[in-house]
């Protein structure tokens, strides 16, 4: 017989065992036997009895007979579980009862083990102690379940600080994210162009849980560092997947959207995996962006990237959701789906975001969530805050003095087909930045770099006509028209130079670019100045340029441009 000082050492906890009996003889002998084991009975005559001693006194123990009056001891053993939820209870049933319909019906109740009378105490003493002792098992797992569950909460939200802390805009869009466990595996970001356009990304990672998290980190490194210099949406959809193809195990991909929207409204959006990308205008779905292209990190490259082109009116929104909307689901396992979506887009909500989550929460109800849910709603006008307006060039500074000088020079020549895979206005922005800090003059110079580069290209080399932006539907044409030309590249070259000069105020920068074009009518565009029509797409970028620099001149009929643009430093 094991004596009492060892059972107390095998385990610890409450000493109280609760014996349910209606007659009053087995309870005492019951009783007896708990007692020589050092435990401290309490005791019960009925099923409703042993329910409320049971959630007043929370016994570590149950002993319960089967046939009793007002309930018997299987239903009471189905409710007292039921109270218990996720804490261990141990209930042996102890009767005199036959038959083997009995013990299944008493363990499918919840029992955990069956004892019939008649029995030596040293069975009963074997089975309370290896009860108890499962039942301590089960506490610690839980400590440390609960300590866990702590810990991952506390490195949820350092890891949401560094992947999403970092977002842009967000009193302008919308973002909602709801984990299906304490880590999801769904990541949304944000970030400003140096040209002011807004690019905003939702990934989807394979799962959800711990191990979806995986590449949250280089994922938004990357596309924040290289949004912040300025590379387009290609590049860093490009990047981010060679990256993942490198750094996620086998089976592990993202599925992911991206939007790159600018302050007049034009857009280019790529799917990759998600369900597709909606262009909501007064309640209705006026374009889709279908997935086309594998989720980023299976494939080592991509290749044709598809881009599709909108334009967007002030009250219109861009809305990203991934697969854990569409696919949730009710009791009766029926999905959500997008039918029900766009019904509630129908409704033409105050809030995209507010109502479809009304809706859905409506249709699951209780429902477990199975995936995680993410939802961005991004409105057809977003702009800046805290940056100031792109800052024309300073007055001019009149000659270098010999001693103040502080010239570099820095150049690149694309050629063929190496203009559809490199942009150097990227690569100029950066060698700026990293050789004289930064500042948001350099804004200015993104914009000047950009639409001197572009338009050497589309209009020197891919000799594409502006005139095809004249509506919205022509400005989504222009940039297939485009796209189509690029991968059929072959021939054709663009220069860029750049010469900085260092001056105790700021810098002086000229920018030449080059082009293999016949040039175009610069003077037409340059004669009517900034008065660019509202609305229209095409001739913004000279009068931009021409509004920001201090000088510009054309030669070669137009393919060659110089600029200069001079910037303060402010103290």
């Amino acid at each position: 017989m094991m004596v009492e000082a060892e059972l107390a050492k095998a385990v610890s906890g409450d000493e109280r065992v609760l014996v349910v009996d209606d007659m009053r003889l087995n309870r005492q002998i019951l009783g007896q036997m708990i007692s020589d084991l050092g435990l401290q009975p309490v005791y019960a005559e009925t099923g409703l009895q042993a329910i409320q001693i049971y959630e007043e006194q929370k016994p570590s123990l149950i002993l319960m007979d089967v046939n009793m009056p007002e309930m018997d001891g299987i239903e009471a053993t189905r409710q007292i579980k039921e109270l218990a939820g996720d804490r261990f209870i141990p209930i042996i049933f102890v009767s005199g009862a036959e038959g083997q319909d009995v013990i299944r019906e008493a363990i499918d109740a919840g029992g955990d083990d069956f004892i019939q009378r008649p029995f030596p105490f040293e069975l009963l003493e074997g089975k309370i102690y290896a009860l108890r002792r499962i039942a301590q098992l089960y506490r610690q797992v839980n400590r440390l379940n609960h300590l866990r569950a702590r810990e991952e909460e506390v490195a949820e939200q350092l890891l949401s600080g560094a992947v999403e802390s970092a977002n842009a805009a967000l009193d302008q869009i919308r973002i909602h994210k709801q984990p299906a466990e304490t880590f999801s595996g769904d990541v949304q970001l944000s970030a400003f162009r140096p040209n002011g356009e807004l690019n905003v990304l939702l990934g989807d990672f394979t799962g959800h849980g711990l191990t979806s998290t995986v590449g949250a980190l280089p994922l938004s490194e990357t596309f924040r560092a290289m949004t912040a210099k300025g590379y387009d949406a290609e590049e860093i959809v490009g990047q981010i997947n060679r990256k993942l193809q490198r750094l996620l195990p086998t089976g592990m991909f993202l599925a992911t959207g991206i939007v790159t929207l600018s302050q007049d409204g034009s857009a280019k959006i790529w799917n990759g995996g998600l369900p597709d990308i909606m262009v909501v205008s007064k309640g209705k779905v006026v374009h889709r962006t279908e997935s086309k292209h594998p989720p980023l990190g299976i494939l080592p490259q991509l290749k044709g990237l598809h881009f599709e082109h909108t334009t967007l009116q002030p009250d219109d929104h861009i809305l990203l959701l991934s697969d854990g909307v569409i696919e949730a689901e009710n009791r009766a396992e029926e999905q959500f789906g997008e039918e029900r979506l766009l019904t509630t887009i129908a409704k033409e909500p105050e809030s995209l975001v507010d109502a479809i989550l009304k809706d859905l929460g409506e249709f699951v109800g209780d429902n477990i969530q199975k995936d995680d849910i993410s939802l961005v709603d991004i409105p057809g006008r977003v702009f800046p805050q805290g940056v100031q307006e792109i800052a024309s060039s300073e007055e001019a500074v009149g000659e270098i003095e010999a001693e103040a000088l502080d010239i570099w020079n820095w150049s690149l020549e694309l050629q063929g087909k190496s203009l559809s895979r490199i942009n150097p206005v990227a690569q100029a922005l950066s060698r700026l930045q990293e050789t004289e800090g930064g500042g948001d003059h350099w804004h200015s110079v993104f914009s000047i770099l950009t639409e001197l580069y572009v338009n050497a290209l589309d209009h020197g080399v891919l000799k594409l006509e502006s005139s095809l932006k004249s509506s919205p539907e022509g400005f989504a044409e222009y940039f297939t028209e485009r796209e189509r030309r690029l991968e059929g590249l072959s021939s054709g070259a663009v220069s860029l130079y750049m010469q900085h000069t260092r001056l105790s105020t700021g810098g002086r920068l000229l920018v030449r670019v080059m082009d293999s074009g016949d040039g175009f009518d610069y003077e037409h565009w340059l004669r009517k100045g900034g008065n660019v029509e509202p609305g229209q797409f095409s001739g913004r970028g000279i009068a931009l340029v021409n509004d920001l620099c201090e000088s510009i001149r054309y030669e070669d009929g137009g393919s060659t441009v110089e600029v200069i643009y001079v910037y303060k430093i402010q103290d």
